[in-house]
């Protein structure tokens, strides 16, 4: 920063250098104020500040420097200080709208939303038509719960500024939640060429084109405009995902040591330090760190079913049955988990308990259940008072217990009380759906994927529409838009061949595998069909003996390795029937 803030005069010393020889005449001389402007267009806080307090110095009176000396410590994330010329909330006549949105900012910034509302409110008498003001006051609106109102406001940001950076910003940051990576990635671009210095934004852009599949696109935006962006800890960061997605975790370790984050704590950047682990097999260190991180999200269930991985290579099947196999036996409980603790109760001899997994795991149902949440019990359904969180938690018990008409009425309740909250309508489709209301169910969660669509909506999205065509089209869809996500494929695949695509089943099918889904027994079945499909009988059988051999008890598995065995294998085929027989009666 001491370089940096050196960098300013010494610039503006080389421009008027270069005009004074283009042209003969001496350049004029930037006020105190014009100087600091300049500075903080640029980024350097540190430099603006000499300005300004030089400005002070010279008699400009306080009102007249408090917005910008509060705007300098803001960029610097100098609160205390932003505090102290911001809060008194004392600005000149021209400075009003500027300084009222800027300590709306800074009271949003330390978590004082309803102080941040009323900050944004005198900034809107004074401006009404700023689109900065409109993307301040979406922020604050979406980190409120108001979810929709943020997208309207976003929406009148650009209407005021179609060119305004970070109006681009906010809504390429909605869009992507919403639409998808290529939707978001797009309104991300046209952010950077109004503001190509920003390098959160072109980092920002980069982790988006990373996360929609265009790894070499994410490293050109990264690099470009000097590589300034690609030597912060996030843009670090983000070349450690995109290595580690490449399989060079040697280099990915590397990058993700050398941004600092994991050491800071940021969970992101700890979850992919266990992932390196796990794929170097370092098993033991990888359950340590994600067993902290599940400690702080015990609703996150990629992070459970990462644990339970590692506590089963690891050795630590013991505390893997103690913490997981209630959760395992659930509704809710991924074919993963199930199959993890069973194998685990078959490690320490009981094979009782291990086959009551394994075959939980092998008859996996639609995946359309209500995730339950580990948070503490909601209030008692008396209570007319539940808080947000308290009220989410009641629905979900509810709909698990199979309270569906006291779950729909709590649901509709949340939905009433916040009608912006993308969460609320979701919740209410599940307790529709699961009330057996399925247009109900469709219009509230068409509600919640206009602000956030994530896999886990998209399926039950297309789980609720009248006809298979459009659960097709609208997975189409969530795979286009998140090329990424190897269960969508997956799903995808399985519903094309039920039309007898199989070409393109069996395309979607090695995608979804290289992203992950290869040790999914389902998957590995499809996959055989599709190849016997296609007349490929030496595919179908190894995809078919490589289900099989993940999950022996698998219906799936067991139909595919009975369809791809040769008639030759008359025994084993006799075999396989008679299991699949027993597994299938009643």
């Amino acid at each position: 920063m001491i370089f940096r803030r050196d960098r300013g005069p010494v610039a503006g010393l080389l421009l008027g250098l270069a005009i004074l020889g283009g042209c003969g005449e001496p350049a004029p001389e930037l006020s105190p104020l014009d100087a600091a402007r300049a500075q903080l267009a640029r980024g350097d806080p540190l430099a603006a500040r000499v300005f300004l307090e030089r400005a002070l110095e010279q008699g400009t009176p306080r009102e007249d420097l408090a917005a910008l000396l509060g705007e300098a410590a803001l960029v610097a994330r100098d609160l205390p200080t932003a505090r102290k010329w911001l809060g008194p909330g004392k600005f000149s006549e021209d400075t009003r709208a500027i300084g009222f949105r800027l300590l709306g900012r800074l009271e949003m910034a330390q978590g004082n939303l309803p102080a941040a509302g009323a900050a944004f409110d005198q900034s809107y008498r004074v401006e009404p038509d700023s689109s900065d003001l409109w993307v301040d006051i979406g922020r604050l609106r979406y980190r409120g719960g108001e979810q929709v109102q943020a997208i309207e406001a976003a929406d009148r940001a650009l209407t005021l500024d179609p060119d305004n950076g970070e109006a681009l910003q906010f809504r390429g940051q909605l869009a992507r939640d919403a639409e998808g990576m290529e939707a978001g990635a797009a309104l991300l671009a046209k952010a950077l060429e109004r503001r190509p210095d920003d390098l959160e934004l072109r980092v920002e852009y980069a982790a988006t084109l990373g996360d929609s599949g265009r790894a070499p696109a994410a490293l050109e935006a990264l690099r470009a405009a000097g590589g300034h962006a690609a030597v912060t800890p996030r843009g670090l960061f983000v070349q450690a995902v995109i290595a580690a997605r490449g399989d060079d975790f040697r280099l990915a370790r590397g990058l993700l040591e050398k941004s600092d984050l994991e050491r800071s704590g940021v969970a992101s950047a700890q979850l992919l330090s266990a992932i390196i682990d796990l794929a170097e097999e370092n098993y033991a260190s990888a359950a340590l760190t994600l067993d902290r991180l599940y400690s702080r999200q015990p609703d996150n269930r990629r992070v459970r079913d990462l644990l339970a991985y590692a506590l089963s290579r690891s050795g630590g099947e013991r505390e893997l049955v103690h913490r997981f196999a209630d959760a395992a036996g659930g509704r809710a409980a991924s074919a993963y988990l199930q199959l993890l603790v069973g194998r685990a109760y078959e490690t320490l001899g009981d094979r009782r308990r291990a086959a009551f997994f394994l075959d939980l795991a092998a008859l996996d149902g639609t995946g359309l259940t209500v995730l339950p949440s580990r948070s503490p019990q909601a209030a008692p359904a008396a209570s007319t008072s539940l808080g947000g969180v308290q009220l989410r938690d009641y629905v979900r018990a509810a709909i698990a217990g199979r309270e569906t008409a006291a779950a729909v009425k709590r649901a509709r309740a949340f939905a009433q009380r916040f009608p912006g909250s993308a969460d609320a309508q979701a919740l209410l489709g599940d307790a529709e759906f699961a009330q057996g209301n399925k247009v109900a169910a469709r219009a509230a969660y068409e509600r919640s994927s206009r602000v956030r669509r994530p896999w886990p909506l998209a399926l039950r999205l297309a789980g609720v529409q009248d006809d298979p065509a459009s659960a097709r089209q609208m997975l189409a869809h969530y795979v286009r838009n998140n090329p990424l996500n190897g269960e969508a494929a997956a799903v995808l695949a399985d519903a094309v061949a039920a039309q007898g695509e199989w070409n393109r089943a069996a395309q979607l099918l090695d995608h979804a595998m290289v992203l992950g889904q290869a040790r999914v027994p389902w998957v590995l079945a499809a996959r055989s069909i599709a190849a016997l499909q296609l007349d490929d009988r030496g595919d179908a059988l190894d995809y078919a003996l490589a289900a099989h051999e993940l999950q022996p008890m698998n219906p799936l598995a067991i139909s595919a390795l009975l369809a791809a065995l040769p008639d030759t294998e008359a025994a084993a085929k006799a075999e396989l029937e008679a299991k699949l027989q027993s597994l299938t009666a009643g």
